[in-house]
């Protein structure tokens, strides 16, 4: 019976890599307990099914008494393709500590330093429709949106007809990040102004017209500039073109690099127009009407 169960299980791995392309499964050790073979039969019944969750809980048990280089490795190629890498990569460390001549051994390690350059991934989204998505200043396209990005710390923006959101999140290698956002008000104006990670919000007024760092506000169309900062701490005004029309937006990112050496701050400053559809916007303006 177990040398049943044993072949069954050897032809449950053998179909098995066809199937699921990605799945990399080594077969069961032969010198197991029948109870911990009974539970890997079920693991890759489960795997093969795409119940990932009991396939992993199934492989620890039978993995759990008496730790084997084999179980241990498809441990590790599970949380691979359930792109669960830090976890992924103690099991195939773990894989080598428990089989430290394994012929495999310098593939495994080339895996590992592969799965420790994934760049993290961030999903981008909300509720509100027709918005726009912005990283790192950078226009990206209509939300949603999935990138990749590399690890520091990063701003993403999302500009609806009537809404904005922004957030500020660090991202490490191999992370995954959901970023929702939107606003709970009606986020009117024409204009929104951001800056680097670490920009502060406020406000304030110039000739009249008052500014939002990290925020939407309104500006008459035709040519406008402002100082962040006092005159003659930054070497130029902030200056930008402010398009009429009511389904146009500008997106005015701001960077500030100091110069050691250098008298003032050099401002750098990217201006992005958004151009909403006239239909988006006047659906926009009766979701939020009361």
């Amino acid at each position: 019976m177990r040398t049943l169960v044993l072949l069954t299980l050897l032809a449950l791995l053998g179909t098995a890599a066809a199937a699921p392309p990605r799945a990399v499964r080594k077969p069961p050790p032969a010198n197991i307990s029948a109870e911990a073979l009974d539970q890997l039969v079920y693991a890759v019944l489960a795997d093969k099914a795409g119940d990932y969750d009991d396939a992993l809980r199934l492989y620890e048990n039978a993995n759990r008494s008496a730790p084997h280089p084999n179980i241990t490795y498809n441990i590790a190629d599970l949380h691979r393709r359930l792109e669960k890498l830090d976890r992924a990569i103690e099991g195939y460390k773990k894989y080598i500590e428990l089989a430290p001549t394994a012929p495999d051994r310098a593939a495994v390690e080339k895996l590992i330093a592969e799965l420790a350059r994934t760049p993290g991934v961030a999903v981008i989204d909300g509720e509100d429709l027709d918005a726009i998505v912005f990283v790192d200043g950078k226009l990206i396209g209509p939300s949603p949106v999935v990138i990749s990005l590399p690890e520091g710390r990063h701003v993403f923006e999302r500009i609806g007809p009537r809404s904005y959101g922004s957030q500020e999140m660090t991202v490490k290698p191999m992370s995954r990040h959901h970023v929702s956002l939107g606003s709970s008000r009606d986020e009117g104006g024409n204009v929104v102004f951001h800056g680097p990670p670490g920009t502060t919000r406020g406000s304030w007024e110039d000739r009249g017209h008052k500014f939002r760092m990290a925020g939407r506000f309104t500006l008459p169309p035709g040519r406008h500039d402002t100082f962040l900062l006092s005159p003659g701490r930054a070497c130029t005004p902030i200056a930008f073109d402010v398009p009429p029309g009511d389904d146009v937006v500008v997106h005015v990112f701001i960077d500030m690099k100091p110069v050691k050496g250098t008298g003032c701050i050099p401002i750098t400053v990217r201006a992005n127009k958004i151009v909403f559809p006239p239909r988006a916007r006047d659906a926009a303006i009766r979701e939020v009407a009361p």
